[in-house]
């Protein structure tokens, strides 16, 4: 008599094997985020996959899948996660109390200090997040540029209203201030090999804050031919 041999259907590569109820859970949904945000400290989006991230965390890729999906869903998640974190502080400095000149400088210095964290954060809205055809992403890389451009829009006519500012874009200004925010961390590395001496980070960033901030001051100001 033969013996009779069970086997189990097939399954596609990578899928829990017995389906979700099998996927050990105990590691949350928001723990992968904030593992992936630690990532992007010192890797560029591009190069964080979920098999980057389960071994960062310890966990099968299966489990990335099982919340998220795919990386772009992924992705985004980390995004909206990381511009709910830094909102507030950048909506402090945009509604300060002070002058115009005052709040349009907090503004640049809790970008760079933002970018000094997350290097790779602007990376990840310019090539993962404004890159993607997801619905949620447009909606996110919309709603965070409409945000930031009203928030200079906002110092600005401040700014003209105390006779300090002269008319300028916001929208412009904008992307003048995220890309000097952005090079600061590959740039030290660059001052260093060039000095031939390591540059203390926390120092240099305070002058690079004051030195930025007295260029797009000295661009916005009044001018005695305007």
């Amino acid at each position: 008599m033969n013996e009779q041999v069970n086997q189990e259907p097939k399954r596609s590569r990578g899928r829990p094997r017995a389906g979700a109820q099998d996927i050990d859970t105990s590691v949350g949904k928001d723990a992968l985020i904030d593992a992936t945000i630690d990532l992007l400290r010192t890797m560029p989006p591009s190069a964080i996959t979920p098999v980057v991230v389960a071994r960062s965390t310890g966990v099968h890729p299966s489990l990335i899948r099982y919340y998220f999906h795919n990386r772009a869903t992924l992705l985004v998640a980390v995004a909206e996660k990381l511009t709910q974190r830094f909102a507030a502080q950048f909506e402090a400095s945009a509604q300060s109390e002070g002058t115009a000149e005052e709040r349009l400088c907090a503004r640049i210095s809790t970008l760079i200090d933002l970018n000094s964290t997350y290097p790779f954060f602007h990376q990840l809205f310019a090539t993962e997040i404004a890159g993607s055809e997801d619905p949620a992403a447009r909606a996110m890389i919309t709603q965070f540029t409409n945000r930031g451009t009203a928030a200079y829009g906002s110092i600005l006519r401040a700014g003209l209203g105390e006779g300090a500012f002269r008319g300028m874009d916001p929208s412009l200004l904008y992307v003048a201030v995220v890309g000097m925010s952005e090079f600061f961390v590959s740039a030290r590395r660059q001052l260093e090999v060039a000095a031939g001496v390591s540059l203390d980070e926390a120092e240099l960033r305070e002058a690079y804050k004051a030195f930025v901030c007295d260029l797009v001051l000295n661009g916005a100001r009044v001018r005695k031919t305007d």
